[in-house]
């Protein structure tokens, strides 16, 4: 063999070996960056729940309108945008889940707050009769309408804040 010859043949080795070792740090920050775009979306999920549920604690009657006899016509307007916003909160959380950015764990975690809301017949009659195709994903209400079909009712004297 002549030196060039050598001389190539090491070069072919030592690109191999330094594409090797690119497509190692590459993978090494990929994952790196989906850790950080999973926390990131965790964050940004914790921070809206947070806000979400502040709404409540400065209006505690939006989840009192669950289980109200008769609601007057503001109410039912005040407490159909609320369920839109918590709806429309999950159904993002549930397309990041889709798109690999929440795990599933967070994902099951934070869709058992749609449990809670279809536990009352009154957000139950709303999710089934409001009209929900022409708001929510149709992927989306499959999974919401799964989730009410297995899913208890809860009358006012069961609802999820009585303490006695």
């Amino acid at each position: 063999m002549t030196d060039w010859t050598k001389v190539s043949s090491a070069a072919e080795i030592l690109s191999s070996v330094a594409i090797l070792v690119t497509l190692i740090f590459l993978a090494f920050e990929i994952q790196q960056n989906s850790e950080a775009t999973q926390a990131s979306t965790r964050q940004a999920m914790l921070e809206s729940d947070q806000q979400f549920l502040g709404q409540i604690v400065e209006n505690p009657d939006l989840h009192l309108l669950w289980y109200k006899r008769d609601l007057l016509d503001e109410e039912k307007v005040r407490l159909s945008y609320f369920l839109i916003s918590h709806f429309r909160m999950r159904e993002n959380n549930w397309l990041q889940y889709q798109n690999g950015q929440l795990d599933q764990a967070t994902w099951q975690s934070y869709s058992q707050s749609i449990l809670a809301m279809l536990s009352s017949p009154r957000t139950r009659s709303w999710w089934n009769n409001f009209g929900v195709e022409r708001l929510f994903d149709p992927r989306f209400i499959a999974v919401v309408n799964e989730m009410a079909e297995s899913g208890p009712i809860y009358d006012e004297s069961q609802h999820l804040l009585v303490f006695d």
